[in-house]
């Protein structure tokens, strides 16, 4: 087994558990701020923001193909969620 494809395995689930957490909050996100409710939304923003770097530093500590695969994660969880959400809207 390749010393590269553990972490990479690991950064590829951590970004697409963070990604798809990370993209379906924005629309709750969205909702406070049509809401009227700007401080609690910029916090929300701040803190899904804080946390996605935070996963991102802490997967460098592993190495680039953590950080690689995470950052595909995080892409490929756009994607579906996205996806998900105009096939809703389309219902």
């Amino acid at each position: 087994m390749s010393p590269l494809l553990l972490p990479a395995l690991l950064g590829l689930a951590a970004g697409l558990a963070a990604g798809v957490w990370h993209f379906v909050s924005l629309d709750w996100n969205l909702r406070l701020w049509l809401a009227g409710r700007g401080a609690l939304a910029l916090g929300v923003q701040l803190l899904r923001l804080a946390l996605i770097a935070a996963l991102l530093v802490g997967l460098a500590r592993l190495g680039a193909a953590a950080v690689l695969a995470a950052a595909t994660g995080l892409l490929l969880a756009r994607q579906a969620v996205m996806h998900h959400r105009r096939r809703k809207e389309e219902a």
